[in-house]
């Protein structure tokens, strides 16, 4: 059953500002996601919608907090990119 015991705790550092980040999964999912199931596929409800946000699963990508990420690659539409 996916994403119904959300009792692993995983503690992951940012690879740019490196602070600790604490997030809730279920063991099974983890288990999918490290025999090399995709992140957004990996961890998902009994509904099939992945329950971690955007943030979250990229930490699992790229080891890069969602405040990294926003800073690095923000949205064009709403601010400009921090690099040209």
């Amino acid at each position: 059953m996916h994403g119904r015991n959300r009792s692993e705790l995983i503690v992951m550092r940012c690879c740019v500002c490196r602070r600790w980040v604490a997030l809730r999964v279920d063991h099974d999912d983890l288990e999918l996601f490290l025999s090399g199931v995709l992140v957004q596929d990996a961890f998902t409800n009994e509904n099939g919608a992945p329950y971690l946000s955007p943030a979250e699963r990229e930490l699992f990508i790229s080891a890069c907090c969602g405040s990294c990420w926003d800073s690095l690659c923000p949205n064009p539409n709403t601010q400009p990119t921090a690099y040209n």
